[in-house]
């Protein structure tokens, strides 16, 4: 069994204000409220994966730094209009973390869960978090947390 964990980003500054869209000061403090809550809730991650992105790179910097996690790095497939297949083929790790941007990030979720891309499972949020469980090729999403319940 494998347990994944899927991010979209915290919330970034508009192109208008900052064309590279890093995170804006109250996504920072979103992104390190959800990671405080998984910290105290023991979720051990081991490795943290997100789209290269200033925005997705900060927020798995903060995810990083405050559930003690050294292995972070840019993964290909991961851009909002990729398709999800691409990444859902190089899944081999468990306790991996994936952090990356609408549409993508919702649709590998629902790709893994329900073999489609065409109905959305979860609604994903800045900063929220979905835990999906692989069994046997079968994906079960065990909880999905936001910032709100934090």
């Amino acid at each position: 069994m494998k347990t994944l964990y899927f991010v979209q980003h915290g919330i970034a500054e508009s192109k208008d204000v900052e064309p590279k869209r890093p995170l804006s000061d109250a996504g920072s403090e979103q992104v390190k409220r959800v990671a405080g809550y998984l910290k105290a809730h023991n979720i051990v991650i081991r490795k943290i994966c997100h789209s290269g992105k200033l925005r997705a790179a900060q927020t798995a910097v903060l995810f990083s730094e405050i559930l003690a996690v050294d292995d972070v790095s840019e993964q290909d497939a991961m851009n909002p209009n990729d398709n999800p297949a691409e990444l859902i083929e190089n899944i081999c790790d468990d306790a991996v973390m994936y952090i990356g941007h609408l549409p993508h990030i919702q649709k590998t979720a629902a790709e893994i869960i329900t073999n489609s891309t065409v109905y959305p499972v979860l609604k994903f949020q800045n900063a929220a978090v979905a835990c999906i469980e692989i069994e046997k090729g079968v994906g079960c999403i065990k909880w999905f947390i936001t910032p709100d319940m934090c």
